[in-house]
């Protein structure tokens, strides 16, 4: 009877008291960042100790007792904002709070607090875990602590991409230039290069980057040109009161400093070319006054200059205008010594063959950028970003060996060729997000970017000797064996875009989410070429390898030594450029749907229409004759595409991914037009077709915490009509055009793997002591049938898909020690891809494959 009683005493107590309580709930979003959440934001009831943080999807619950009570809002580097408020038993209260950066705190707690938030893994690792789509992110401080410096470093981070040593494009899964996409806040990139699809992401340093997103999967708001992945630059916009901070580093490279070095004669330390274009306004006149001959000069200290700056204008309670400067000069040496041979027939033939190779590259970059975002209220904000890049790299490839059709049996050939480029990019863009009421929002975006690249003065000089001699002379009767070379490409891109979403049930429910969007896009070019061949009467003249000018200057051209000649030969439209021309027009309508099915189930279902056509002319010497030389491709697409997210617990997620894209031409591929390396040739093919491409993803993910992950994915893609660089029958060598060689299968694993080793620290401690590992690797299998066609022989029926690589690896392993305002971060840095297919084998030729080339940094900061 007693036992009784208290079992009822107890259970009563416990019915009152939990009568005395009420549950608040909410989510706390940024005001700076347009409502985004805000993680590890404190909330607590002022008086007592109940209290916690938000999660990573900024949401809280507290358990509160009833009556008048005070609850509290906080975050580092933000306001505090108090609320009174009236709980009552039983009736759960929802709280939501926007909480905006403090006016009142100093200027570093709001520069280091605010900025943080925005770039460190666990943020961007929210974003990831959140979204029904797949995409992986890297932002600027894990950048930072792997020694990145630009953009193009920064996505070899991610699983499945990879970076060829000596170039600047990168491949993912294998796919190389023509399969990815890039955008810039959302907004397309025209390329900076006649010879690339993407703008080089080596130009982007890490100083104007928020983070790097990809994705490796297609979505209905992304292009359809794409079968590997889209990389998007987010650029910093500024947080806080004020800031300015000038930077300047140097650096010494045991292979180069104050070691001999090569540089071009008319070239300048600045970077900045003299002349892109020529002057020569009659073949009887040379106006060229710089040297054949580069010069001997040392390599100095690499030199990097910054100089960033920021500001917030309160106009209001409401409204801000905020802005981020930024300015940076940056330059490097590299010097490269190996072998170059051109090809090895079965017959043990062989073509170009120099055992000595000598590269001497100088770069420079040079980048100004304004971010300038105005905040009408907490539904309106308006921002402009405006950049300049302007890059220029001089090369000198100074090789000596064998070439056959220059020297013969018993003569050494030497080549040295001097190529200057330089590539001016303007990008302007106009965006505006509006909150047009609590279930719809507008996204709209403007852009108008220029491109001028220019290759001015390219020096080439073809050399002889006997072996047993140390006399040179210039090599003669073959075109551009000694010559000078200019080009110029001018390409403007424009690009309207507008963005609605509908969110059904209102945003807080946000179980159904319509996104439907409008895209146009235009991107002109024009190309211009000159050729200016010193056509040699005497092969026996001595040449002078310290000054090859003094045999190739105005005297000997008067003295009939040699006679100045175009691609169009000595005619009166001698002096008349070869050209080409493009216009693409890109019109994209598309739709999707986000479906909550239950608490776990996600879908994501949508569809994209895009009409394009693409318009091509050229002129060169083999057509000069002929009218017009015009080609007109027009495609219309509907390509659909899903993405399924099942929560198993809040921190395991599965995904899984289906797309239909297409891969187009670009316009060098198309127009039949020279482009001539320092032992190789490629030209563009008309009768290309566009490629069709079918994706499919299924990936696992596991958030151990905020800022660990493991994952695992499996992809696979059918590529039709996939396009290939093939060696072309020609009486020269190593001539490359392009060709749809047949379809492809891809079937991979990827795995990524960021884990906090070790945390040296105790929880008393004042002070961050981690050991962090990142890992990702990937492996392909790849076959490709290949078909032969009337211009095109396949020496095998089947062949690796051109670029892929199989084996992809990056890890690093870094200690990060934090205290007060001083930090010290230290990692080593592992790269590594395997061989990979350069050019699929064609005419009895094998296929040429690139080499593999691992890569080992280490990098300390303090």
């Amino acid at each position: 009877m007693k036992k009784l009683i208290v079992i009822t005493l107890l259970t009563l107590c416990s019915f009152v008291y939990s009568q005395d309580k009420g549950t608040i709930s909410g989510k706390i979003t940024d005001k700076e960042m347009n409502g985004e959440v805000l993680p590890f934001a404190n909330v607590f009831i002022k008086g007592t100790t109940i209290g916690g943080t938000t999660d990573m999807d900024g949401k809280y619950t507290l358990s509160v007792p009833v009556g008048n009570q005070t609850i509290v809002f906080s975050f580092v580097g933000y306001q505090t904002v108090e609320k009174a408020i009236v709980v009552k038993a039983s009736q759960p209260l929802i709280i939501n709070q926007e909480l905006g950066p403090n006016q009142g705190l100093s200027l570093d707690e709001v520069v280091i607090k605010a900025t943080v938030s925005r770039e460190k893994e666990s943020a961007l690792l929210l974003q990831q875990k959140k979204a029904t789509v797949i995409v992986e992110s890297i932002g600027a401080l894990e950048l930072s602590k792997k020694g990145v410096s630009d953009a193009a470093a920064a996505t070899t981070k991610v699983a499945g991409i990879s970076k060829q040593q000596g170039s600047n494009k990168i491949f993912v899964r294998g796919l190389g230039d023509r399969y990815n996409s890039t955008t810039l806040n959302g907004l397309p990139l025209p390329s900076n290069d006649p010879s690339y699809k993407n703008i080089s992401l080596e130009l982007f340093p890490t100083g104007i980057i928020q983070n790097v997103g990809i994705s490796k999967t297609f979505s209905a708001n992304l292009t359809s040109d794409l079968a590997g992945a889209n990389v998007d630059i987010s650029t910093k916009e500024h947080n806080g009161r004020k800031v300015m901070t000038i930077g300047f580093s140097s650096g010494v490279n045991s292979q180069t400093t104050g070691k001999s070095f090569k540089t071009i004669d008319g070239a300048n330390w600045i970077g900045s070319a003299k002349n892109t274009n020529h002057n020569v306004n009659s073949l009887n006149k040379l106006p060229f006054t710089d040297n054949f001959t580069p010069k001997n000069d040392r390599a100095a200290t690499t030199t990097n200059l910054s100089l960033s700056g920021g500001r917030r204008f309160d106009i209001n309670e409401e409204s801000s205008l905020t802005m981020f400067l930024v300015g940076s000069f940056n330059n490097d040496y590299l010097i490269r010594d190996g072998i170059s041979i051109n090809y090895q027939r079965n017959d043990g033939s062989k073509g170009s063959s120099y055992t000595s190779a000598k590269e001497y590259k100088y770069e420079t970059s040079k980048l100004a950028m304004g971010n300038f975002a105005y905040r009408i209220n907490s539904k309106h904000k308006v921002s402009y970003n405006t950049l300049f890049i302007h890059s220029n790299s001089q090369n000198i490839q100074d090789y000596t060996g064998t070439k056959p059709d220059v020297a013969d049996e018993g003569e050494v050939a030497r080549l040295i060729l001097q190529t200057q480029n330089q590539n001016k990019l303007f990008v302007n863009q106009l965006l505006s997000n509006h909150k047009l009421s609590e279930s719809i929002d507008v996204n709209t975006g403007f852009s108008y970017n220029s491109v001028h690249n220019d290759e001015p003065n390219r020096k080439k000089n073809l050399l002889r000797r006997n072996e047993n001699e140390s006399d040179y002379f210039f090599a003669s009767g073959t075109p551009r064996n000694n010559s000078r070379y200019y080009h110029n490409l001018k390409e403007n891109d424009l690009t309207a875009k507008v963005d609605l979403t509908k969110y059904f049930g209102g945003k807080e429910d946000n179980k159904i989410k319509l996104n439907i969007g409008y895209l146009f896009r235009n991107t002109d070019r024009i190309m211009n070429q000159y050729y200016f061949d010193y056509d040699i009467n005497n092969q026996n003249n001595i040449a002078n390898i310290n000054d090859l000018s003094a045999a190739l200057n105005q005297e000997a051209l008067d003295n009939d030594v040699f006679r100045l000649k175009t691609h169009y030969g000595f005619g009166s439209d001698a002096i008349t450029p070869m050209y080409y021309t493009g216009d693409k027009t890109t019109h994209a309508g598309y739709a999707s749907l986000d479906y909550q099915i239950t608490d776990k189930f996600f879908i994501n279902a949508g569809a994209r229409f895009e009409r394009l056509q693409m318009d091509v002319r050229w002129k060169t010497p083999q057509d000069k004759d002929v009218e017009n030389n015009f080609i007109s491709k027009k495609e219309n697409y509907l390509l659909p595409t899903f993405n399924l997210k099942y929560n198993i617990t809040d921190n395991n997620v599965i995904r899984l991914a289906g797309s239909q894209t297409y891969t187009f031409p670009q316009f060098k591929e198309i127009a039949p037009f020279p482009y001539e390396g320092a032992d190789y040739l490629e030209i563009g093919n008309p009768d290309l077709k566009p490629s069709e491409n079918i994706n499919i993803d299924l990936k696992w993910e596991l958030y151990p915490s905020r800022d660990e992950l493991i994952s695992a994915t499996i992809f696979g893609k059918r590529i039709k009509n996939a396009i290939s660089r093939i060696e072309q029958n020609a009486a020269s060598d190593n001539n490359f055009t392009y060709q749809n060689t047949g379809d492809a299968d891809v079937l991979g694993l990827e795995v990524e793997l960021k884990k906090n080793l070790f945390n040296l620290a105790k929880d008393e401690d004042e002070f961050t002591q981690m050991i962090k590992l990142g890992f990702n690797a990937s492996y392909m299998y790849t076959n490709q049938t290949l078909t032969k066609k009337s211009n095109f022989s396949p020496t095998k029926k089947e062949e690796q898909l051109a670029g892929a690589a199989p084996i992809i690896l990056n890890t690093d392993v870094s200690y990060n020690y934090k205290k007060d305002d001083k930090q010290t971060i230290a990692s080593l840095v592992f790269n590594y891809q395997n061989e990979k297919v350069y050019s699929v084998g064609a005419n009895f030729l094998e296929a040429i494959i690139e080499k593999s080339l691992p890569r080992l940094d280490f990098v300390l900061k303090h």
